[in-house]
């Protein structure tokens, strides 16, 4: 009866017995401990490897340590709403499964799903120690951060937890025959990644790139991959230098499929650089490049170098890079050795500003007499800013547009480059001044101006966030969907709150896509437990949106973040429906079904597509996969039979992207799972 809250207490010198409370185990003080022991641990590591400063303070922990607390602090709420405290969940078996395969993980390079893992952990862990004092239950946190990092070492511990960084570079790169001179750049753009004058502020993980991991994935028509990853930047090199260009022939190469197969190697928050002069021959995976992208935070850059022979069209990636938080450039193919900067620089950006069409701040009086049209947007600079990062496009390329960049002191700021084949203007500023800076742009009338500002700082002020549901228990619990009119809380951790900014100050708002306004969340609360922590109620709108927060600096100087991720809402809502253990470790050698559960609410009665990608080929079911007539309101079971050989690797992560779509509504939805010799049998 202990896991009811309770317990009975036999009290021999009265023969009576008595009913005691014992407080129930929450996941509030799982992660307050996770936190608090983990933070210790960052310390640590941050002593031992780069000492104090002279004044005697050590570093602020980077803004990508504060993602993975996140990361783990999700994982402990969906674990509270799916596990019983009563059931075989927490039994020792189970917990030693879950410890071995977030080693099994970690070693392989599948940091987020390990700390996904380890969150449950945690949580079973206090759930099955819940009549024990608090003391012991602290712990047992401290054994299980103790086990990990023994098992792992310190280095791969402190990538595990992005106690240095975490982040890996990946290069989707087109190996047609016309890609000849982009390979070469490309390899120069690598070179000169962590030269004297890129140098970063290395620690022990990083060879002074920022990135601790490198993926390449070439791709043509018809093949792609395969995919190959490296530890350090001169094995990356190595491998380019090594690669040849042949084929093509037509314009439109297999870019989707060259991403998709990246994004299953990609680290969390990690940007995905791709580089190619052709269009994309099969956008309808498109679907599925999102999904995975926006799961993974991670941003979608694209640099274009259109051949002659070949209208490439921009727009066939420009929604993806939108909606992931990247960018389109394109460029002349010797353009690419001034991109070194930029592709450094996007392991540790944060969104300030953007948008497009501002035709609402065009001067009219100028428009008639010159038949151009004048926008300025006026931008916060803070004082954590390290380095300032603004790109300017103009949708013609022919168009006579042109910018202005004025600092804070009203200083014109010359671009460190502008393409000359495309109208795109970028600006770099180390260093720059706080302050209300200004962007000002003259467009032909009819052109589309679009513009977009990013802080870069391993310190970066930013924020995580997510969405809680209250289920009819009265428990909130992590909503892996948004449906439009319904109401959601949204919790969101704004890192370095306690040390960089106001905590009463802080606003938050839901934008469009174009950078438009939706609504301010009124009823937005500070956390009287955890500084870095708000929660605000709202209804989730029709279109899609990114979360925007403003607020103050510590200093006194404003500060604008916007979301990396887009929120998309939709009417169906697709989602794993079995054993959170038992389907996400699958054993090696092994065969089964993936099953899931689909429910619309739409007006009525439709028919539905599943498509989804099929890492390594170990879905055997086909895609794609019809259902005529799906009732409204009503779930339906869907199963994926899987194959998983004896050869995969353990600890190999397959992430399998689902994009259901019929009349009005689209769903989709990422399963992850780790191939380990621990898993439970079925």
């Amino acid at each position: 009866s202990k896991y009811m809250g309770e317990a009975v207490v036999s009290t021999q010198s009265t023969g009576t017995l008595l009913l005691v409370s014992i407080p129930s185990v929450s996941s509030s003080d799982v992660l307050t401990w996770t936190r608090s022991r983990l933070s210790a641990a960052e310390r640590s590591s941050k002593y031992s490897s780069v000492g104090r400063s002279s004044s005697g303070a050590l570093p602020p922990p980077r803004t990508s340590f504060f993602k993975a607390l996140t990361d783990i602090e999700q994982s402990i709420k969906f674990a509270e709403a799916k596990f019983s405290p009563s059931s075989s969940d927490v039994s020792f078996k189970n917990r030693n499964t879950i410890a071995q395969s977030i080693i099994s993980a970690a070693k392989s390079g599948n940091y987020r799903i390990g700390r996904e893992l380890f969150g449950f952990y945690q949580y079973l862990q206090d759930s099955a120690m819940i009549s024990k004092s608090r003391k012991r239950m602290r712990r047992s946190t401290d054994d299980i951060i103790s086990y990990i990092k023994r098992k792992l070492g310190d280095k791969t511990f402190n990538e595990f937890f992005n106690i240095d960084s975490g982040t890996t570079l990946t290069f989707v790169l087109d190996t047609t025959g016309s890609m000849s001179e982009d390979i070469q750049q490309v390899r120069n753009i690598v070179r000169a990644l962590s030269s004297p004058a890129n140098e970063v502020d290395g620690t022990d993980g990083d060879d002074g790139t920022g990135f601790y991991s490198f993926v390449l994935v070439p791709f043509k028509d018809p093949d792609y991959g395969p995919l190959e990853s490296y530890d350090d930047k001169g094995a990356f090199l190595s491998a380019l230098e090594e690669l040849t260009v042949d084929g093509g022939g037509d314009c439109n190469e297999m870019v989707m499929h060259g991403i998709s197969e990246g994004l299953h190697e990609t680290e969390a928050y990690s940007p995905v650089f791709v580089f190619t002069d052709a269009g994309s021959k099969d956008l309808d995976e498109k679907d599925s490049v999102m999904t995975l992208s926006q799961m993974l935070y991670s941003p979608l850059y694209f640099f274009l170098t259109p051949s002659p022979g070949c209208e490439t069209n921009p727009t066939d990636y420009e929604d993806l890079a939108r909606e992931t938080s990247g960018e389109v450039l394109t460029l002349e193919k010797e353009e690419l050795r001034n991109m070194s900067d930029f592709v450094r620089s996007a392991g540790s950006r944060a969104d300030i500003a953007f948008g497009t069409e501002l035709s609402g701040d065009a001067d009219r009086r100028y428009k008639r007499s010159t038949g151009s049209v004048k926008h300025k947007v006026k931008f916060d600079v803070d004082d954590t800013v390290d380095t300032l990062v603004v790109t300017v496009k103009f949708a013609s390329p022919d168009s006579n547009g042109a910018s202005y960049l004025l600092s804070a002191d009203s200083e014109r700021i010359l671009p460190k480059f502008v393409s000359s084949v495309a109208n795109m203007r970028l600006y770099e500023i180390n260093r720059p001044a706080p302050g209300a800076w200004t962007l000002k742009a003259i467009t032909d009338a009819g052109d589309k101006f679009s513009y977009k500002v990013n802080s870069v700082s391993p310190t970066n002020i930013d924020f995580d966030f997510y969405f809680l549901e209250t289920q009819p228990s009265g428990k909130l619990v992590p909503a892996k969907h948004a449906t439009p009119g319904e109401t959601l809380q949204l919790r969101l951790n704004i890192l370095g709150t306690a040390d960089l900014i106001k905590p009463d100050r802080t606003v938050v708002q839901l934008i469009g896509t174009k950078g438009n306004i939706i609504r301010t969340i009124q009823t937005l609360s500070h956390s009287e437990k955890y500084d870095f922590q708000f929660d605000g109620v709202f209804i989730v709108p029709q279109e899609s949106f990114k979360v925007l927060v403003y607020g103050e600096t510590q200093t006194g100087h404003p500060f604008t973040r916007t979301s990396q991720a887009t929120v998309t809402p939709s009417y169906g809502v697709l989602e794993a429906s079995r054993s959170v253990i038992k389907y996400r470790l699958i054993r090696p050698g092994t065969s089964g079904h993936f099953h899931f559960k689909f429910q619309h609410f739409s007006e009525k009665d439709s028919d539905f597509k599943l498509t989804f990608t099929n890492p390594d080929g170990i879905i055997t079911s086909a895609s794609p996969m019809y259902f005529e007539g799906l009732d409204k309101s009503r779930r339906k079971i869907i199963g994926l039979s899987y194959r998983i050989p004896d050869s995969v690797p353990e600890g190999t992560e397959f992430r399998i992207s689902l994009v259901m779509e019929g009349g009005q509504v689209k769903s989709t939805y990422v399963h992850t799972i780790v191939v380990t010799r621990f898993a439970p049998t079925k």
